[in-house]
């Protein structure tokens, strides 16, 4: 395309600007969410507890570090501990670390066990677990391991202990803490956890700040690395550290995304680049079609920072990809302006909105229907990608036509490459619907299509994390594979009383085999009610006949181990004596319960982990527990969020294809043309689903809900083809050959920006892009190759033998089809019009002024099959369907009376009909007189006029009205004996004056020139 002024600089300059700074805007209005699960949907009461447990567990942002060696020996690996304990205990970036704490906690759930011994046995625990420890033997064994345990070490300061308890009541209780060990044979040694092997320590670490704030994930990555060095430095390669927590996840999900999006956003604009410079001569025609998409994405973002406080970083990853399917219609305006001579910018926007604003509809329309989707991101995906192409379609119509600058010519080049290479492809004909339909045959073989619907898929993580990650699970076990279950209350003593529920429910639950043992507050530290039950069975199982002999026992087998009477009286005291103070659960023995006090609410929360048994049934489980707390199976989780998926995709499925359908239909109103048009569809779907099937990839969550959009954006191939077919009526018209163009440079660049999502290392963008990819690519093979020969078969077959005025409007766009039909049928004008006319066939040149669509024009040329006709209409679309319909029965000129189209012959019949109210008297006037100049002698005028509306108007004045009104046109009603008047004034005389219709408000004329 050459240009005298390519472009209006001023107005560039301003649109640039603009946009820039409505981006700065936006980027500092909004805040960008790098957590993946807040997109998961909560209307399903499974994943609301999930979720729920996600967000409110206090252990989501604990830090687990491996200190591990296969060579070093224990004391190296015990040194080296004690080295990364000081270093985290001098980090401000924790509020706790290493085993202290816990060791703490459990001296005093020790001694609180001593003291609430009374109240911590049920009835069946006394009789199974604490009556085999009172017989003799059991008694000398039990005060011989006192014995020892004192004259060691580690029982300096435990004579009080082992005094109130002898028997070691304490270690059948605390024993019920075994379940709380994640690695099976993991051991206490030296106050660290040794794993099973003997090669690896554990240290569990609190930071100070949220692990998922990647600023704190930022500095604790520093931090462990730093770290790493220096252990190297002091212990030697062989000691290495791995710190594995939410940190590291959500730092490479930030870091992982952000650099796709910036590979994405860049390779996309290249790529595109490169397929305009292909499609454009002029680079500069090239960049001009781009821009539309560039504004429109950022208009989008701006509105959408209006509206949101924060955007998913997963719907900016799709940047890249939105800036591609924007980009159809700066293209296809580019290369309408590029062959569209004087006239260029006028006629490329006049095209443009014909044939592709149905396919702006569909689009928005396909990505607006993600709002119904229940998921966070795709919602946002939606509001948003939809939001970018309504407005890179009002860019293209308001304000591109502003920036280009004086009227382009054509260009002199011959036809490029790109579109002989369309025109050969669309060209295949039988021969490349039979290859897709053989394609789809084959293809159809594979599909087998499976859902995956893990967490896991939503995050990526970068190699390191994922060594971490399996290291942690083979040395110290998988935590995720166990359930969850969360109760809460407003204080620490309502959520003692609604731990006792639990342990009955969980009780049962073992006993059922259902679950193994799981460790809750109400074994340690009971509500009212579990107190009285355990220690009315404990005073029942202590009788006073029980309470002597074991006295007798303890002094008969303590005497010769050196103990006195008096050692043992703390303990015979507490089994006759009161029942314990119900004083609260010491701070320090809170964590190692899983008991924590939310800082931003105050809720108490208490997380009890269920390791399921050999009968453990999900679902029941959760209907059972679910009353209690919020319960996370993650089975269930998986298997609930498989059902939602698909429910939601056949809803959404459902619910854009009955409308797609609805809004087809509405526009074709032909249901031939509706079946053609859905058919490459079908071929993409089954295509795309044997090729997934073929490579091995389930249908993720992005698959699901990607299908659907790929609906939405694959038929605007398929609507631009069909609305071609419709306005220009044949294959080889030149404006058809732009609009297969710009579909391919629309979809390549759409494919563009999903292939560079192909190489994102993230598994939501890689499988977007993926699906994607595939879901385009199959579209417009199918709009190119199955719908070609099927429009042609339709609307270039042979005229058929039949006078019908409605068949040469049958292959039109709907509107003029429609009131061709309505006109022929309801208006009284053919009826009356018959009578007024020349008798016989001797009309050979008639002349239609205002003739509109044309119809009255295709019934004069029916009633005079020798006759031409010659017509005039100001509406260019009216033009070309009128000359359509016409063929070559006559020629119909774009114009405006009073001028009228120049002709090599004089009139035989002129007709006005239903528009000489646009005219002004003196355009009147003169439209007649030039009538009258190219009248042959004894010709006739034939005028239908509207009169001047009544005191009462028919609701139909109303309604044409308000559509004047909206377009701005100005009318100018005349009575009968106004146009008699003007008639006689321009040397017509008036033969006949007849009122039209029954309503009166429109009336003939038919006069001869004098």
């Amino acid at each position: 395309m050459r240009l005298k002024a390519p472009i209006n600089i001023l107005a560039l300059l301003a649109v640039i600007i603009a946009g820039t700074a409505v981006f700065l805007i936006a980027f500092k209005r909004i805040a960008i969410d790098t957590d993946i699960a807040r997109s998961l949907p909560t209307s399903d009461p499974v994943i609301a507890d999930g979720i729920h447990i996600f967000e409110k567990n206090p252990i989501k942002d604990q830090i687990a570090i491996d200190i591990g060696s296969a060579g070093a020996d224990m004391t190296t690996l015990l040194a080296a501990a004690d080295t990364v304990e000081a270093r985290l205990s001098q980090s401000d970036l924790f509020a706790q670390a290493g085993s202290s704490p816990v060791q703490q906690g459990l001296t005093d759930l020790a001694d609180q066990v001593i003291r609430r011994l009374p109240v911590l046995f049920t009835a069946g625990e006394l009789q199974h677990q604490v009556a085999p420890l009172l017989s003799d033997e059991a008694i000398r064994l039990a005060l011989t391991r006192v014995r020892d345990e004192l004259y060691q070490m580690d029982g300096i300061g435990q004579a009080s202990s082992m005094a109130a308890d002898p028997l070691g009541l304490r270690h059948i209780v605390l024993a019920r803490l075994a379940s709380l060990n994640p690695a099976p044979g993991a051991t206490i040694h030296h106050g660290r956890i040794r794993s099973a092997d003997q090669h690896h320590l554990l240290i569990l670490a609190t930071p100070a700040g949220s692990g998922t704030d990647t600023t704190v994930a930022r500095s604790l990555t520093r931090f462990f690395q730093e770290l790493q060095t220096d252990l190297e430095r002091e212990f030697g390669r062989g000691v290495a550290l791995t710190a594995s927590g939410a940190f590291s996840v959500a730092l490479d999900n930030e870091s992982i995304i952000k650099r796709d999006v910036h590979r994405a956003v860049l390779w996309a604009t290249v790529g595109i680049g490169v397929l305009l410079l292909a499609a454009f001569s002029n680079p500069l025609a090239g960049f001009m079609a781009l821009l539309p998409a560039l504004a429109g994405t950022v208009m989008a973002f701006f509105v959408f920072s209006l509206v949101h406080d924060s955007i998913s970083i997963m719907v900016l990853g799709f940047g890249g990809a939105i800036i591609s399917i924007t980009v159809d219609h700066g293209i296809a305006y580019m290369l309408f302006v590029d062959s569209g001579g004087q006239n260029g910018k006028e006629q490329a926007s006049r095209e443009i909105r014909a044939v592709g604003l149905l396919a702006v509809l569909t689009s928005i329309g396909a990505f607006s229907v993600l709002a119904f989707s229940g998921f966070t991101v795709f919602e946002q995906l939606g509001q948003f990608t939809a939001m970018g192409i309504g407005f890179s379609f009002l860019f293209v119509h308001s304000v591109l036509p502003r920036i280009l600058h004086g009227h382009p010519r054509a260009a002199t080049t011959a036809r490029r490459p790109l579109s002989r290479l369309v025109n050969r492809l669309a060209s295949t004909g039988k021969s490349g619907l039979a290859l897709c339909l053989l394609t789809a045959a084959v293809l159809a073989v594979f599909i087998r299509p499976h859902f995956n619907t893990e967490l896991k898929a939503m995050n990526s993580v970068s190699r390191e994390t994922r060594a971490a990650d399996e290291l942690m699970t083979r040395v110290w076990g998988d935590i995720f594979s166990s359930v969850y279950l969360m109760t809460e209350a407003d204080d620490l003593a309502a959520l003692q009383e609604k731990n006792d529920r639990l342990l009955a429910h969980l009780d049962t639950e073992v006993h059922a085999g259902s679950i193994e043992k799981a460790v809750t507050p109400s074994l340690f530290f009971p509500g009212s009610t579990v107190r009285s039950e355990n220690f009315a069975a404990w005073r029942q199982f202590w009788t006073d006949a029980r309470i002597r002999e074991v006295s007798r026992q303890l002094i008969r087998e303590g005497e010769p181990l050196g103990f006195t009477y008096s050692a043992f009286a703390p303990f015979l005291d507490m089994l006759a004596g009161a029942p314990p103070d119900a004083t609260g659960i010491p701070e320090q023995v809170l964590p190692i319960l899983g008991i924590s006090k939310d800082k931003t609410d105050g809720v108490w929360r208490q997380v009890t982990r269920i390791n399921p048994g050999r009968l453990f049934d999900s679902q029941r489980f959760y209907n059972r527990m679910s009353d209690i707390g919020a319960v996370f199976d993650p089975d269930l989780f998986a298997q609930r969020m498989g059902q939602l998926l698909f429910g939601t995709f056949m809803k959404m499925l459902l619910i854009i294809g009955v409308s797609l359908i609805l809004l087809l239909a509405i526009f074709f109103v032909d249901a031939g043309l509706l079946a053609t048009a859905l058919l490459p569809l079908a071929f993409a779907f089954v295509c795309t689903l044997g090729t997934l099937g073929i490579m091995g990839r389930p249908l993720d969550i992005p698959a699901l809900m990607l299908s659907v959009i790929i609906l939405g954006m694959g038929v605007d191939y398929t609507l631009f083809m069909v609305r071609g077919y419709q306005r220009y009526q044949r294959f080889d018209h030149p404006h058809f050959s732009v609009v297969r163009t710009a579909i391919v440079m629309a979809a390549a660049s759409t494919l563009v920006g999903f292939a560079v999502l192909l190489g994102a290392d993230h598994n939501l963008l890689k499988s977007a892009g993926l699906i994607s990819f595939f879901g385009i690519a199959y579209c417009l093979a199918g709009s190119l190759l199955i719908l070609p020969p099927l429009l042609k078969r339709r609307f270039e077959a042979a005229p058929a033998d039949t006078d019908s005025i409605c068949w040469r409007y049958r292959n039109m766009e709907p509107y003029p089809r429609l009131f061709a039909r309505f006109k022929l049928r309801f208006d009284s004008l053919f009826s009356e019009l018959d009578p007024l006319l020349p008798e016989g066939n001797q009309a050979a040149n008639i002349l239609d002024v205002g003739c509109g669509y044309g119809v009255p024009a295709c019934w004069l040329a029916n009633r005079f099959p020798g006759a031409t006709i010659h017509g005039i209409e100001p509406d260019a679309d009216r033009v070309r369907v009128a000359s359509l319909a016409l063929g070559e029965r006559g020629r119909i000129h774009q114009g405006m009376a009073p001028d009228l189209p120049r002709t090599d012959v004089l009139i035989d019949l002129a007709v006005m009909l239903d528009m000489s109210h646009y005219l002004q008297d003196w355009e009147l006037e003169k439209n007649l007189e030039r009538i009258h100049e190219r009248l042959l002698p004894g010709g006739r005028l034939i005028m239908r006029s509207v009169m001047p509306p009544s005191a009462r108007p028919h609701w139909t004045w109303h309604l044409e009205r308000f559509k004047l009104r909206i377009s701005g046109v100005k009318t100018w009603y005349r009575n009968k004996d106004r146009i008699s008047a003007i008639l006689d004034k321009c040397e017509f005389e008036v033969h006949s004056s007849l009122t039209s219709g029954t309503r009166g408000d429109m009336h003939w004329h038919v006069a001869r020139p004098r």
